[in-house]
C-alpha cells in the first residue's frame, strides 16, 4: 500500500539525491526500522533546503561576504548538514534572514534537529513510527514555506536573460525557471509574480512566439498543484488575462468555474467580442461551456442562437464539434435564421443576404436533410439570382453531389414547385454525362 507521504513527495520539487534519501526513509519505515526512517527523512530535508540555497542569489539580508561563505560551506560534505540548519536559526528581529519563515516556525525546527541526533546517536529515547509521520506532516505543511528571501528578483532576471536572444539559444529549455517560481515567493504571492512575468518578461503570444506560449504552457499544466492553483488565481484576476489564456488553452475553462461572474461574462460578451469564430478555440470553448451545463438552462437557447450567427468567413467547427453543436439546436437556429425568416427572398436585400449567408448556407445543406422549407426559398431564390458568392458555393456543392441535386427536385416536384432552370439544368447535365 503507497503511503500518502510517498505520493506527496514525488511531486515536490527536491534533487535527485533529496528524493533517494526520502525514499530510503519510506523503505525503513515499512519494514519498522524508524529511527533509520526518521533519520533519512530529516537528512532529505535538509538536502532539500541546500539545493534550495545553492540555486538562490544572496538573500536580501544576509551580508555579500557571508553568502560566499555560507555556499562554499554548503559545498563541503562535512559541513552541509550543520550549515543548512543555521540556515534556518539565521534571525533579524523575528524574521529569518534567509527564509521567508516565520518566529514559530524558526523556533519548531531545533525541535526535529533534536530527534534526529537521538536517531543517530542511538539514546534511550523512543522513537516510533508516530515520530516519523508527525515530521512527514511538518514537512508537508511547511517545505513549500522555505522560500528563500530575495530569490525573486534574481529569477525575474534569470528569466529576462533567457528569453533574449543575444545570451540564449531560442529553443533552449526553460523548465528550471518555472521549476524555481514556487520557491522565490511565499505560496500567496505567486500569482502576483506570474502577472509580473507576463507584464513584463514573457508574454503570452498565441499567434506569435512560439517561445512565450510554450513557457506559459509548462505553467498552465505544471504538475505543482500550488503553481497550478497559483495560475489559475491569477488568470481569474482580470478579464481580458483570463480571455487571452482560455483562447490559448481552451481546457483550463473548467479549473475556474469557482469564479461564477467570471464565468457568465465568458459566455454572454467575451467569447463572441474577444475570441469570435476565427480563433482555433472558439467551437471547443463553446461545446465546453455547454457539455459542462456551465450555462443555465433557460439561456442555451440564447447562446446557440449567438453561437449559429458566428458561423461565417471564420472556422467552421470540426466534424465532431458539429455532431455536438446538432445535439444542441444549432442547425434549428440556423434554419429558422435564414429559411423560415424569409431574408434570401426579402425585397431589395435578398441577393446580399445570399451572399453575406453563403458559408453558413453550405454547413447547413452538408449536415442536414433537405426538406419543402429550405427547398421552397432556395428555388425561389435562384429563379433570378445568377451570380455571387451563394451561386458559386451552391454550384461547386452540387457539382459533387447528385443524391442532393435529385432530392432537391423530388421535394420540389412532390409539393407542386415550379423548379427553377438553375436545378433542372443540373439534373440535365448529369443525364448528359451519363
Amino acid at each position: 500500500m503507497q503511503i500518502y507521504f510517498e505520493s506527496w513527495i514525488k511531486e515536490q520539487d527536491i534533487s535527485e539525491d533529496a528524493e533517494l534519501l526520502f525514499e530510503e526513509a519510506i523503505k525503513c519505515y515499512r519494514v519498522g526500522a524508524y529511527r533509520a526512517s526518521f533519520l533519512m527523512s530529516y537528512l532529505g530535508f535538509m538536502k532539500s533546503l541546500r539545493d534550495r540555497l545553492l540555486r538562490s542569489d544572496k538573500p536580501d539580508l544576509v551580508h555579500e561576504e557571508d553568502w560566499r561563505k555560507t555556499r562554499n560551506d554548503l559545498k563541503d560534505d562535512k559541513i552541509w548538514e550543520d550549515t543548512v540548519y543555521k540556515t534556518t536559526q539565521e534571525k533579524q528581529v523575528r524574521l529569518c534572514k534567509v527564509y521567508l519563515i516565520n518566529n514559530d516556525l524558526i523556533e519548531e525546527i531545533p525541535y526535529w534537529r533534536k530527534k534526529r541526533n537521538e536517531s543517530a546517536h542511538a539514546k534511550d529515547t523512543i522513537l516510533g513510527y508516530s515520530h516519523v509521520e508527525t515530521f512527514w506532516l511538518f514537512l508537508q505543511s511547511n517545505l513549500s514555506k522555505f522560500v528563500v528571501n530575495g530569490g525573486e528578483k534574481a529569477l525575474l532576471a534569470k528569466i529576462e536573460k533567457h528569453f533574449d536572444k543575444k545570451y540564449t539559444e531560442p529553443g533552449t529549455d526553460f523548465s528550471y525557471l518555472i521549476n524555481e517560481i514556487p520557491l522565490v515567493v511565499k505560496k500567496d504571492g505567486v500569482s502576483n509574480l506570474l502577472k509580473v512575468i507576463n507584464d513584463d518578461y514573457v508574454e503570452l503570444q498565441f499567434y506569435g512566439d512560439r517561445q512565450g506560449y510554450l513557457f506559459w504552457k509548462s505553467i498552465a499544466y505544471s504538475s505543482n498543484d500550488d503553481l497550478n492553483k497559483s495560475f489559475i488565481e491569477y488568470i481569474t484576476s482580470d478579464s481580458e488575462v483570463f480571455v487571452e489564456f482560455m483562447e490559448a488553452f481552451p481546457d483550463r475553462l473548467l479549473l475556474c468555474t469557482h469564479n461564477s461572474e467570471l464565468i457568465r461574462l465568458f459566455w454572454k460578451e467575451l467569447i463572441f467580442k474577444k475570441i469570435s469564430s476565427y480563433s482555433d478555440s472558439f467551437w471547443e470553448l463553446s461545446l465546453i461551456l455547454l457539455r459542462n451545463a456551465l450555462i443555465p438552462d433557460p439561456e442555451v437557447v440564447q447562446f446557440v442562437r449567438r453561437l449559429s450567427a458566428s458561423i461565417n468567413s471564420g472556422r467552421l467547427p470540426s466534424e465532431e464539434q458539429t455532431v455536438l453543436l446538432k445535439r444542441y439546436g444549432i442547425f434549428e437556429e440556423i434554419k429558422e435564421s435564414i429559411f423560415v425568416s424569409g431574408i434570401l427572398n426579402k425585397l431589395h436585400v435578398g441577393y446580399q443576404n445570399a451572399n453575406n449567408s453563403a458559408t453558413k448556407i453550405i454547413y447547413y445543406l452538408r449536415n442536414m436533410s433537405l426538406d419543402i422549407e429550405v427547398v421552397r426559398e432556395l428555388n425561389i431564390l435562384f429563379k433570378t439570382y445568377t451570380f455571387g458568392s451563394l451561386f458559386d458555393s451552391i454550384e461547386k456543392f452540387m457539382g459533387g453531389n447528385s443524391e442532393f441535386k435529385y432530392r432537391f427536385i423530388e421535394i420540389a416536384e412532390s409539393n407542386g414547385l415550379e423548379l427553377a432552370e438553375f436545378f433542372s439544368l443540373a439534373v440535365t447535365e448529369d443525364i448528359d454525362k451519363e
